[in-house]
């Protein structure tokens, strides 16, 4: 489609010098836990869509809302397992609508590093181009909830 060619010029277009870390956005996740399956399968096919060119671009996170919570994933994600050579995936919709039902549990899978069901959001410290700092703050208290550090061998990808 032409949507999805737009994407892939974006992504290969990237230069690694002036852009080190590529940070993509989506309403709706690829990956998340919770048993809202409906939803789920929304996911899935999107990752049939694209998750390949995620891969091949090398991005580096893949932030998402839609669900009224927090999660953050294993780095690496692709193809349902860590360490494959997707992005690490965030989904962060706690910017103040009323949070998931947190009763409900979440589906057992490998991929889940953490969850959450407080308002807060994510701070990004990008310390050099091989070094970026992740903090998901509560909003409420300020205090730092779950952090997650992303080391890249930058020399690798040239």
């Amino acid at each position: 489609s032409p949507q999805h060619m737009w994407f892939q010029h974006e992504l290969k277009s990237v230069n690694r010098t002036i852009t080190p870390f590529v940070i993509v956005e989506s309403h709706r996740p690829l990956y998340h836990s919770k048993p809202y399956w409906a939803d789920n399968a929304v996911g899935i096919a999107m990752r049939a869509e694209f998750e390949d060119l995620l891969r091949k671009y090398r991005v580096d996170i893949f932030f998402a809302g839609h669900y009224h919570s927090y999660l953050r994933t294993c780095d690496g994600l692709y193809a349902s397992k860590c360490s494959n050579g997707g992005p690490l995936h965030i989904t962060v919709g706690t910017a103040g609508a009323q949070l998931d039902d947190m009763n409900l549990g979440l589906y057992d899978n490998v991929w889940t590093q953490k969850y959450l069901g407080v308002w807060g959001y994510i701070r990004a410290t990008v310390h050099n181009p091989s070094l970026m700092l992740l903090e998901f703050v509560n909003a409420r208290n300020g205090s730092v909830e779950d952090s997650v550090r992303l080391h890249r061998r930058r020399e690798e990808e040239r």
